[in-house]
Order: structure tokens, then C-alpha cells, then sequence
């Protein structure tokens, strides 16, 4: 009976994907004629999670109205998008919000934009402007809870570059390490988890994220992002074990009432599918339809297992309308090319696959492991 119910509720999900992301879809895609309805149509994208669209219609408002500080904060924010772990678009980012900083100060749209600014530059290894913004921030916050955030952020910040005081609270280990809880927040970090955090080369999170859990094997988030930095590098088999280890730390470390944890059984379900193991990737999928939180991933990889048990028919349609609101999408292009694939649909499946291949930034670190068996795999369909 196991065996069977994966495949009767991957029918329903890939059924419910369809109806989610056909309704992330539906506003209009037409330009607009002036900065004000422009601006409209780009901040209903944005905030319905269609990046790509609210792009256009943001640079659209940008042109018109140069002076208009929350189109370039909308633009910026956009441009980064909260659904990607890694980076598409930052620069571009970062030029728009820091066009909104400039027109607008300290004012309501300037002092958001900036905070978007601190997270970008934390994110990219800009911990100096990511600091500077930071203090910037703090003179106009009068938010208890907001200024511990921000005192906690360049605390986190020094503890990666070094400048960190400890604390009666966190003094240093016998190696001389700060560990345990840092700032006002009294964060639960350690300056090789905070070094990882603030990379996105996944050759430099792997060697972070396994000092950080050396130094504390209790931070079950360090193991969740080794196992992802792993995955990324086409590790997959080593990356699941991290994975696993992610949630029996977490579970052992917080209370019930904290609720499910579901990062790690995201990247577990897409490796679990990359290595051919749909039975414990089904067991994955079931975990994330128990949760209620959305996740983009979670979406795409189950779709991706849908296609993977034979149910492909009824996966084109979201991943088209998905690539339609983010034509940059590398995965979204790979999983559609299987979906076709499915469908015998072998000419689409090898036109959209060489698009993959080609949207793959150059050196990019995040998909070269992808390039040879996709190209393998391109080879199969394009063969007579």
C-alpha cells in the first residue's frame, strides 16, 4: 500500500500546483501608460511574488518618473526576490535601492530601502556597507525590538570580521572562539557560521559550515546549510545525511510548540530525486504537505517528483506559467524540459533544455555540476 499512495497524492499536489501558481498569474501583463498605473501593476506583482513581471512594469515606472523613490524601492526589492538562495540579480539590486536611498533620505521609503540594502550587502559579502548601513539605521529607529535586531546584525558582522567584544554571557572557548549567544538577541551562532552566512560560494560554506558545527554541534542550522552548499556542488549522497542530522538536532533542541522545520526536507526531497530514491522522496513530500507554510522549491521539487513517478501531463502547465513570470529560472527550464520529456514531447523537451543550458551563468558555481549530465541527457533526445 506504501507504494501507491505517493502516486495518488502527487496527483492531487501536482492538480494543487496548477491551481496555486496559475493564480500567481493572473494580473494583467500589460505595460502601462503612465508612472502611476505602472507603479500599480508593479506592486501588486511584487507582492503577489511574480518578480519578473513586476520588473517590467517597475522599470517601466522608472523611466517615466525618475524621481520616484518607491518605484526604485519596489524595483530593488524585486530585482533581489526572497524566493531564490542565491544570487540572480543583486547588483541591479542594490543600484535601485540605493536610487531610492538617494531620492527619498531618511523618509518612509529611503529608511526601507536601506534596510533592504543592509540585507543585500550582508548577503554578498559587503559586511562593511552592510554595517555602515546598519548604524545609518539605527539613528532614526525608536523601536526596542527593531534596535536589538540592528545591534545584533553588526555584532553578528563583527564576529565574522573579528571586531566582536565577548561578553560575561559568551566568553571564548578554549580555542578562543567566540560561541553560543551573540548580541542583544543573544543569537546562537559562531563566527564560522556568521562567515558562511555571508558567502555565496558553496566551496567556502562547506569548509564554514563544518567548523561551525566543530565548534558547536548543537547549531542544527549550520547543518542544514552544509548540506545545501553540498547539494549544490553536486554532492547530493554526502548532502542528505546533513539533512538528516538538521532535524534530529532541531528537535532536540527546541520545544514542540516551535513547530515543523522545513528547509531541511526541501533540499533533502531534491537531492533524494536527483539520486533515483523517489521512495524516501515521496516520504520527504509528504512531511512538506503536512506544513503550511508555501515554498517555491518545495513546489518545484514536487513537481519534479511528479514527473519523475509518470505524471508529467499535469505538470507542464504550472512550470509554463511559471516560466513565463520568471523566464531567468534555470530549474524551472531544466524540470520543464523532463516534463515534456514525459509527454513525449522529445523536440520541446531538447529546445528547452538547450535554454537551460544556455541561462546557466558563466563559472556559475551554484549549476556547473548540472552541465555535464545535462548535456548528456541533451544528447539523448537530439540523437536519432
Amino acid at each position: 500500500m506504501g507504494r501507491h499512495r505517493p502516486r495518488t497524492s502527487l496527483g492531487n499536489l501536482a492538480r494543487h500546483c496548477t491551481l496555486t501558481l496559475s493564480a500567481l498569474t493572473l494580473a494583467s501583463a500589460l505595460l502601462a501608460h503612465d508612472s502611476q498605473s505602472a507603479l500599480e501593476l508593479g506592486r501588486a506583482a511584487f507582492e503577489s511574488r511574480r518578480y519578473r513581471t513586476a520588473i517590467t512594469h517597475l522599470k517601466a515606472a522608472t523611466t517615466e518618473a525618475p524621481d520616484d523613490s518607491e518605484a526604485f524601492y519596489l524595483l530593488g526589492a524585486a530585482y533581489w526576490g526572497e524566493d531564490r538562495p542565491y544570487p540572480i540579480s543583486s547588483n541591479k539590486a542594490i543600484d535601485a535601492l540605493r536610487q531610492a536611498v538617494e531620492l527619498d533620505g531618511d523618509g518612509s521609503i529611503g529608511l526601507p530601502a536601506l534596510e533592504y540594502l543592509a540585507t543585500i550587502y550582508l548577503r554578498n559579502e559587503r559586511l562593511p556597507e552592510a554595517r555602515r548601513s546598519y548604524q545609518q539605521l539605527l539613528k532614526h529607529e525608536m523601536r526596542e525590538e527593531i534596535v536589538l535586531l540592528y545591534l545584533t546584525r553588526i555584532d553578528e558582522i563583527d564576529l565574522d570580521t573579528g571586531r566582536y567584544v565577548p561578553t560575561p554571557q559568551n566568553p571564548r572557548n578554549a580555542r578562543g572562539e567566540v560561541v553560543d549567544n551573540v548580541g542583544p538577541l543573544r543569537m546562537h551562532t559562531n563566527q564560522y557560521f556568521e562567515k558562511g552566512q555571508h558567502t555565496w560560494d558553496p566551496v567556502k560554506r562547506v569548509n564554514y559550515f563544518s567548523q561551525a558545527i566543530e565548534t558547536d554541534p548543537t547549531l542544527f542550522q549550520a547543518y542544514n546549510n552544509l548540506g545545501v552548499a553540498l547539494m549544490h556542488l553536486g554532492r547530493c549522497r554526502e548532502a542528505v545525511p546533513h539533512f538528516d542530522k538538521a532535524l534530529q538536532v532541531r528537535a532536540a533542541m527546541q520545544p514542540a510548540s516551535a513547530g515543523p522545520y522545513q528547509d531541511p526536507h526541501v533540499w533533502r526531497l531534491r537531492c533524494y530525486i536527483e539520486l533515483g530514491n523517489l521512495e524516501k522522496a515521496a516520504t520527504d513530500y509528504e512531511a512538506l504537505q503536512a506544513m503550511s507554510d508555501y515554498s517555491f522549491f518545495g513546489t518545484l521539487y514536487t513537481i519534479q517528483l511528479a514527473i519523475a513517478v509518470g505524471q508529467a501531463e499535469d505538470a507542464i502547465r504550472p512550470l509554463e506559467q511559471a516560466l513565463a513570470e520568471d523566464p531567468d529560472n534555470v530549474e524551472v527550464m531544466q524540470t520543464l524540459a523532463y516534463a515534456y520529456a514525459g509527454v513525449r514531447r522529445t523536440d520541446d523537451a531538447a529546445k528547452m533544455m538547450v535554454e537551460a543550458l544556455a541561462a546557466i551563468p558563466p563559472d556559475s558555481q551554484f549549476f556547473r555540476h548540472f552541465v555535464g549530465p545535462w548535456t548528456r541527457q541533451l544528447e539523448t533526445w537530439q540523437s536519432p
